[in-house]
């Protein structure tokens, strides 16, 4: 089987779903399988390099894109990639960006990641809401089979793309496992950083739905009621930011926040070793990768109750209602308990030791398998 893979949407400085488009790409083309995978990617943008060397080298296939054309890019997965499929000979299409072609009659998997563009439309960007809004109830229900990386996604595919429970696999995301950074490591990653310890961490982009302004506004209780620790968030600007910007401007404690900016997924590990929790207050996530990465580092982990996050975080994280009160007495008292962390950090190894990429991998591959039999076995008239 041939399987062509659109990664048009892995572009510029990464997101979590890129990283993760990324991290299934390289478990696909390390399990071994005996299908033919080729990836479809923008013209300037150094696919093979972003993937390293895997077990098994795709075909690269190039769209006459760039990565600053993205109304183009949409208008060309409509129309245009059709032709490319046909002439490529693709068995399957796997789309792990959100939207599939409509114009594609073959066997297509789409992976949702998230409906927050129609569920909570407040916190995208306009023309995000409006892209979504137009193409994905109608990618979800063209697809052969929809894959989400939760269960609180799923629900959501159900209920705003009005697609039955039988054509959605709950397939998730995974992380990778390796030894915890060492002292020097950590030592290396503040210097480089500029970090006084000890320190809290909040890693994504700045945008209205990682409620930043509420732990900016948080942080300041905390210092007030006696914690020695830094605020440091690591993550590009994001649309409308504002809020954040004025919260910095008004906190008593602005210099002890520090914003790292952009951090490459290499640089990662040793800065989230090195904190003393790992903070992620979202409105919304429909999974929430920075939670097993940190878990996989050893760090305690603070999420709110909102989407995905609890199913993510499981047993071995502290999961708070998205109230003030609760924020503002809970992390002091937990950054007191040291045998409660240390807990924390044991049950996050094994959490993180059970997601893994590979058996992600896997599962999407006999969603593969699936998609094309169910395909074949269709009247024609369908």
């Amino acid at each position: 089987m041939h399987i062509v893979v659109n990664a048009l949407l892995v572009a510029g400085e990464f997101s979590g779903v890129q990283h993760a488009i990324l991290h299934q790409l390289r478990a696909l083309l390390n399990s071994g399988t005996h299908h033919r995978i080729s990836v479809l990617a923008l013209r300037d943008v150094p696919i093979d390099v972003h993937l390293g060397p895997t077990r098994r080298q795709p075909e690269i296939l190039r769209a006459p894109l760039r990565t600053n054309e993205r109304l183009h890019r949409i208008i060309w997965e409509q129309m245009a990639l059709p032709g490319v499929l046909a002439s490529s000979r693709a068995d399957l299409l796997y789309a792990p960006g959100y939207l599939t072609t409509l114009r594609w009659r073959g066997p297509s998997v789409v992976f949702i990641h998230d409906t927050i563009a129609l569920s909570h439309p407040r916190l995208c960007r306009a023309s995000n809401a409006l892209n979504y809004r137009l193409l994905l109830p109608p990618s979800a229900q063209h697809a052969t089979r929809v894959a989400v990386p939760s269960h609180a996604s799923a629900a959501d595919v159900m209920r705003y793309c009005r697609v039955s429970p039988a054509r959605i696999r709950v397939i998730p995301h995974g992380v990778i496992c390796t030894q915890p950074p060492g002292d020097g490591e950590m030592l290396a990653s503040h210097q480089h950083f500029g970090i006084d310890v000890p320190y809290l961490l909040a890693v994504s982009t700045i945008e209205p739905k990682k409620n930043f302004d509420g732990l900016i506004r948080w942080f300041d209780e905390w210092k007030d009621a006696g914690i020695p620790h830094r605020l440091v968030i690591a993550g590009k600007w994001g649309w409308r930011s504002g809020t954040v910007r004025r919260a910095l401007t008004r906190a008593r404690h602005r210099d002890h926040i520090q914003l790292c900016g952009y951090v490459p997924q290499h640089q990662l590990p040793p800065l989230m070793a090195g904190a003393d929790l790992l903070l992620m207050p979202s409105h919304y996530e429909g999974f929430g990768l920075p939670v097993l990465e940190a878990m996989a580092n050893g760090v305690p982990v603070v999420v709110s109750d909102r989407g995905a996050l609890p199913e993510t975080a499981g047993t071995a994280a502290c999961v708070l209602p998205l109230v003030d009160a609760r924020w503002l007495e809970e992390i002091p008292r937990l950054l007191r308990d040291g045998a409660r962390r240390q807990a924390m950090r044991e049950a996050g190894l094994v959490r993180a030791a059970a997601c893994s990429w590979d058996a992600a991998a896997q599962q999407l591959l006999e969603l593969f398998d699936e998609s094309v039999a169910h395909h074949t076995a269709m009247p024609r008239s369908c």
